[in-house]
């Protein structure tokens, strides 16, 4: 039966950089100059759980929120958790608008991880809420080879915590979900995961990053992607 592993791209795969986290915080110290760098993590942690909580609901009733309105939501949850005047909304709002492709890179480990999973005789996938021009970013970075189908949100219509994403992406593999685990750095990619009826490897990234109560602890929490590749192998092995 195919063992396979799934896996998220932001923060998981490959990072942006600069870090939302730095850039925020590079703008917010304008306004509060002795802020510091842990208010904007937890506000980056708070910001990601509403956005989670937020494409579920959209999810369930099949009604999207205007990018516009999605774009000041976010950036108040940072006004109000970093302390700062209203006004700063609209930089934050042009912040996030940004895109990032161009910027991406390697996450620390993964090439040499990804490989380690490949010579296991684990086939490997990507799901990610996204957008088509990420597969460009995978590709100029050398990583695309690694994985047997990539699934984007933006062109299949489903969107992360659906459970569906993952199970299309298990029939593009043909691998069933049982015998699947996914990979990401998002509690909702945990909710995503359980809800398809697969474990979940999550690796927080951020020390204020938690599970809420809503959502059963994951199988393994990871710290780095050497340490996700290692419970990989431990995982498949077991269940031969």
């Amino acid at each position: 039966m195919a063992k396979c592993a799934l896996f998220d791209i932001d923060n998981t795969l490959l990072l942006k950089k600069p870090t939302i986290v730095e850039k925020v915080f590079e703008l917010a110290r304008q306004r509060r100059p002795s802020l510091p760098l842990e208010e904007v993590e937890k506000a980056y942690a708070a910001s990601e759980l509403w956005q989670g909580a937020q494409i579920r609901k959209e999810n369930e009733t099949g009604v999207r929120m205007s990018d516009e309105e999605y774009l000041q939501n976010v950036a108040a949850i940072y006004q109000q958790g970093l302390g700062l005047d209203p006004g700063v909304c609209e930089e934050f709002r042009a912040l996030f608008g940004r895109k990032y492709a161009e910027e991406y890179q390697i996450a620390p480990g993964v090439p040499e991880g990804l490989a380690r999973i490949r010579e296991a005789g684990i086939c490997m996938g990507v799901v990610s809420n996204n957008h088509s021009g990420v597969r460009k970013a995978l590709e100029d970075l050398g990583l695309a080879g690694f994985f047997r189908c990539v699934v984007i949100s933006e062109e299949v219509g489903l969107y992360k915590p659906d459970p569906e994403i993952l199970r299309y992406a298990c029939r593009q593999l043909g691998a069933p979900c049982e015998n699947s685990v996914y990979v990401g750095d998002h509690p909702f990619d945990v909710l995503c995961a359980h809800s398809a009826g697969m474990p979940a490897i999550w690796m927080p990234v951020n020390r204020f990053m938690e599970i809420p109560g809503s959502i059963s602890a994951p199988e393994y929490t990871a710290r780095s992607f050497g340490e996700a590749a290692d419970f990989l192998g431990q995982f498949f092995s077991e269940k031969l």
